[in-house]
């Protein structure tokens, strides 16, 4: 109980932090709209969904931390599952449409850390934990969420970090072709009546 008293604060914080960027996130949105209804940017809307997801799961699961009686494996749990199910959701969607739109290589990647994350949040309410344990997992997987979703959000802004997983998402990117000039080489050749009217 001392233990779950000295994290009082820090959940807390983490309510008004998670909060205020969930916030944040949908006036960056509600600035270019059209973004996120053109069903072309597929990535784009992933993208958003991401963050928000994961705002969101910090945002509530700081909630629970907070109520009388605790229950941060159950809540754990559902937010597992329903983040889990939401970015598979969007991994097939993405596959789908990896023909139709202009799709960076780097979103597999970005995914499948995501689906890590969520994997282990589910699987860690799922092991029996003391009120102690589950209070040091749940800053964990806050921290975490908050990095999830802060660089979603700096990847929605159409900026690179910089980091390992765009490094290699521009190493797979295919090399743009030199695009060719014709040259006299290329021109058509001339057609008998372009012939005659030359020796004119």
């Amino acid at each position: 109980m001392t233990h779950m008293a000295s994290y009082s604060d820090f959940f807390t914080g983490s309510v008004t932090v998670a909060g205020a960027l969930v916030g944040l996130l949908f006036v960056a949105l509600s600035l270019a709209p059209e973004r996120l209804r053109d069903a072309r940017n597929v990535e784009h809307q992933a993208i958003a969904a991401t963050a928000f997801t994961a705002l969101v799961d910090a945002l509530f699961v700081s909630l629970i931390a907070l109520q009388p009686g605790g229950g941060l494996q159950y809540g754990a749990v559902i937010f597992g599952a329903l983040g889990l199910s939401s970015t598979v959701g969007l991994a097939l969607r993405l596959w789908r449409s990896r023909h139709l739109g202009h799709l960076s290589n780097r979103w597999p990647f970005f995914l499948i850390v995501i689906v890590a994350v969520y994997a282990a949040q589910l699987i860690s309410g799922l092991v029996p934990e003391t009120a102690a344990g589950a209070a040091d997992m749940a800053a964990t997987f806050i921290y975490v969420m908050f990095g999830v979703g802060i660089a979603r959000a700096w990847q929605l802004l159409g900026l690179k970090g910089g980091g390992l997983l765009d490094e290699l998402g521009a190493a797979l990117a295919p090399t743009p072709r030199a695009r060719q000039e014709p040259g006299p080489a290329d021109d058509p050749p001339a057609s008998p009546a372009d012939q005659d009217e030359g020796t004119r």
